[in-house]
């Protein structure tokens, strides 16, 4: 199937959109003293204790990536590796006290900034606007 105009608008508009969020969420990270990735990788552990292969699924990037991310993030005593009881191989990465309220305060950031650019949105667009970019979400996901 060849895209159309419209899949070139809304291509070019989550690129941008994609764009502007990276550039809010990675000042916040940088305030925490936290690369993007590093922030993105405690944001990802908040409900699960992922494997350092499915992390590397879950970030899109190489497992020797996650594995200097998260060396540099147990020296700082935000995650730890904890064996798998499945199997004694696997490594799981799991958030610390410490870490877990870092992840907190990066989304308390992340909102605030959120509100406060989305402030000129109408309470009905912003709720289009959080189900639509869910809806997108889940099917360039599914697109994997």
């Amino acid at each position: 199937m060849r895209p159309g105009t419209e899949d070139h608008d809304l291509a070019r508009a989550l690129s941008v959109l994609h764009r502007q969020v990276a550039l809010r969420y990675g000042a916040g990270a940088r305030e925490a003293g936290l690369t993007l990735q590093q922030a993105e990788l405690l944001c990802q552990l908040e409900h699960s204790t992922p494997s350092f292969g499915e992390l590397a699924r879950l970030l899109g990037c190489d497992k020797t990536n996650v594995t200097g991310m998260v060396d540099r993030l147990e020296r700082r005593g935000l995650v730890r590796r904890a064996p798998d009881p499945a199997d004694r191989r696997v490594s799981r990465v799991t958030l610390t006290d410490e870490g877990r309220e870092a992840g907190r305060r990066l989304r308390e950031t992340f909102a605030g900034v959120v509100a406060e650019k989305c402030a000129t949105l109408s309470a009905s667009d912003r709720d289009t606007l959080a189900r639509l970019g869910s809806a997108a979400a889940r099917a360039l996901e599914e697109r994997r």
